[in-house]
């Protein structure tokens, strides 16, 4: 059985949640730490985090002095408004997450380059630089070459960007676009289309994954924990940052591909009706929770009752 941390991280300061997922989480996991925007409390296991909450991977960065321990052998993080399934605990972790010593875990990865549908991270990830005015970070990462070994190890490949996946239908692009054009008086159908046929190489090498739950072993915790901090502080959006942080320091990661239980996000009102049965009754929906679900995200504790 091993030992692990669950380290609760909240975009916002939400005080009063505090309370709350120590009583979810209480009888379940011996060390629990909340990583809190701005806290300025006296609970000794509340770290205070002076980050953006789009970059909440410095969250982790920041806490981690206060939250590691040589005892631990993986740190699970959670976000506040994430509920795991009530079946998992601390003495089966690993079985439910199939994790060894050295596995990391992240929901699952997604590839770039593939994404069909436009999704505003792939360009945030195109235009992101490691040289950030008022930051010396270009050497706190591996260099791009042994980066991309790094990926090929997780069969991660790194391909060109196309022009749409990088600026979908960008309203404010295509007004930057006239300008130049007209300015310049160049022959816009030309332009254009010399531009979609073009392919768009990123700086670095990135990944994307939903990232409000991963494992981080503690073999791989202090150098995820390191890019997790250089990636904050050069405004890499988290969704991109974290998962690319953990391809570059850890030895295995799973996915939940690999589980028997699947994580539920919740998005549109049809994903929502799934709540419709538990009448924001939270002691009712940790008693009947879903059973193939590994968890429910997001759920806003503030409109739930506790009885």
């Amino acid at each position: 059985m091993g030992k692990v941390a669950l380290i609760i991280i909240y975009n916002h300061q939400y005080n009063k949640n505090i309370e709350v997922l120590e009583d979810i989480y209480g009888e379940r996991f011996s060390d629990i730490y909340h990583l809190v925007p701005f806290y300025t409390g006296e609970k000794r296991n509340v770290i205070p985090v002076y980050e953006n909450s789009y970059y909440f991977q410095g969250y982790i960065a920041q806490g981690y002095k206060s939250f590691y321990n040589s005892d631990f052998d993986h740190y699970l993080f959670v976000a506040d408004d994430l509920i795991l399934n009530p079946i998992i605990n601390e003495r089966n972790y690993l079985e439910h997450l199939k994790l060894s010593d050295k596995t990391c875990f992240l929901p699952g990865f997604i590839i770039l380059h593939e994404r069909e549908k436009w999704w505003q991270r792939v360009g945030e990830a195109f235009r992101y630089r490691i040289k950030t005015p008022g930051v010396e970070a270009e050497n706190q990462l591996p260099d791009y070459e042994t980066a991309l070994r790094l990926f090929n190890r997780f069969g991660l490949e790194i391909r060109p960007l196309k022009f749409n996946q990088i600026w979908g239908n960008s309203v404010s692009f295509y007004y930057s676009l006239v300008q130049i054009v007209t300015r310049h008086r160049i022959d816009v159908v030309r332009f254009i289309n010399s531009l979609m046929r073009n392919q768009f190489v990123l700086s670095y090498p990135m990944v994307g994954s939903y990232s409000d739950i991963c494992v981080v072993s503690a073999e791989n915790i202090k150098l995820f924990c390191h890019y997790c901090g250089v990636f904050a502080a050069t405004n890499l959006f988290v969704e991109v940052a974290l998962p690319t942080s953990m391809v570059l320091s850890a030895s295995e990661i799973i996915t939940e591909e690999n589980l028997e239980l699947k994580g539920k996000a919740l998005w549109t009102k049809e994903d929502y009706k799934l709540l419709n049965n538990y009448n924001n009754n939270l002691k009712k929906l940790l008693e009947e929770f879903p059973q193939e679900c590994l968890y429910l995200h997001p759920i806003k504790l503030s409109k739930w009752r506790r009885q």
